[in-house]
C-alpha cells in the first residue's frame, strides 16, 4: 500500500496523507506529526486524535510543550480525519465513524439526522489498515500508543476500552457522550466485568465542569443566537431537550470512572478530574494538556 505523503508548512513538522479504507468504503486524511528528533533505529509512542481536522493542531502543539518540560515522551501525533475544504464538510462523515451502535431519535437530533453505526468498522480500519500503513512509512510503535476522543469520538474510545480495550493502551475521554442511548454505555461496562477479571490500562476522564443541565441550556441557546447557520438545529434540540432533559456529562464522567474503579482491574489505572469553568466547546485544550500528563505518568491527582 503506497501513499503520497504531503507536508504542511509552518505546522511543526506535520504532513499528511490520504488513505482508501476497502473496510469503511471511504477515504480518510491522515495527519502526522513527527517527534523533533528522529533517532536512527529508534521506535516512537503515538498519540491518535480523533476529530483530527478540528484537533489535531491543538494537540500537536501541546504535546510539544510539554515533551519540551519532560512530561510527556517523543511521539508521533496522528490525526484521523477527512479530505475537505472546509472544517464541516470534512468532518461531515464523523458521526458515522464514532457512533457505536445504531443512534435512536434522541441520537438522530443531537446529530442532526439519522447515521448508520459506523463505530465497528472504523475500529477495525485503525487496527487493520491505519497502524500498519503507519508502520510502513514511519518508526512507530503501535503498541505503545494514546487515543483521545472529545464528545462523540469520547464516546467511541469509551466503546472501544469496553470492548477491545487493547487496542490502545492510554486513554484520554473528553466529554464523552456517555447518554448515548439511554445510557447504554453500562451494559458495555457490565458485560466486559462478567467476562474479564483485568483492564490493562491507563484512563484519563474530564468534561467542562459546567457541563450540567443548568448550564447547558443556557449555552445552548447563546451558540444559537451567535451562529444563525446553527439556529434552526440548536433550537429543535433545546425543545426536545427541556421535554427529555439535559444531559449532564459531567456527572457521567464521575459516574463512570467510579464503576471501572469499583471493580479493582489490577492494571487499571483510572481518574476523573472535570475542568472548572469550562464548557462543552471550551473544555478540550486543557482536557488535552491534563490528559497527555496524566497517562504518561507526569501528573497525579493530589
Amino acid at each position: 500500500m503506497s501513499h503520497k505523503i504531503t507536508t504542511m508548512t509552518g505546522q511543526f513538522d506535520a504532513e499528511f496523507f490520504d488513505i482508501d479504507s476497502k473496510i469503511v468504503n471511504d477515504t480518510f486524511r491522515i495527519f502526522v506529526g513527527k517527534p523533533a528528533i528522529i533517532q536512527p533505529d529508534s521506535t516512537y509512542p503515538v498519540i491518535f486524535v480523533l476529530d483530527g481536522n478540528a484537533a489535531f493542531c491543538s494537540v500537536l502543539g501541546t504535546q510539544r510543550m510539554l515533551t519540551q518540560g519532560g512530561e510527556v515522551p517523543s511521539s508521533f501525533v496522528v490525526g484521523i480525519g477527512y479530505p475537505g475544504n472546509t472544517l464541516m464538510k470534512s468532518m461531515s462523515n464523523r458521526n458515522r465513524d464514532y457512533a457505536p451502535t445504531e443512534p435512536g431519535e434522541n441520537e438522530a437530533r443531537a446529530l442532526g439526522g439519522l447515521v448508520p453505526a459506523g463505530g465497528p468498522a472504523f475500529l477495525e480500519f485503525i487496527r487493520k489498515e491505519l497502524m500498519p500503513a503507519l508502520a510502513m512509512h514511519y518508526p512507530v510503535e503501535v503498541t505503545h500508543t494514546t487515543v483521545q476522543g472529545i464528545s462523540l469520538g469520547g464516546l467511541f474510545a469509551a466503546w472501544v476500552l469496553l470492548t477491545q480495550p487493547a487496542t490502545f493502551q492510554r486513554y484520554i475521554l473528553g466529554s464523552p457522550a456517555l447518554w448515548w442511548r439511554e445510557e447504554q454505555v453500562w451494559e458495555w461496562e457490565q458485560n466486559f466485568a462478567d467476562a474479564n477479571k483485568d483492564l490493562n490500562a491507563t484512563v484519563f476522564l474530564s468534561a467542562g465542569a459546567l457541563e450540567l443541565a443548568e448550564h447547558v441550556r443556557g449555552d445552548a441557546v447563546a451558540i444559537a443566537e451567535k451562529n444563525p447557520e446553527l439556529r434552526d438545529y440548536i433550537e429543535e434540540m433545546i425543545a426536545w431537550s427541556d421535554v427529555h432533559g439535559w444531559p449532564e456529562i459531567a456527572k457521567l464522567t464521575e459516574k463512570f470512572a467510579s464503576r471501572l474503579q469499583s471493580r479493582k482491574y489490577p492494571s487499571l489505572q483510572i481518574h476523573c478530574h472535570n475542568m472548572p469553568d469550562e464548557n462543552h466547546m471550551s473544555a478540550a485544550p486543557a482536557i488535552t494538556s491534563r490528559g497527555l500528563r496524566y497517562v504518561h505518568g507526569s501528573w497525579a491527582a493530589s
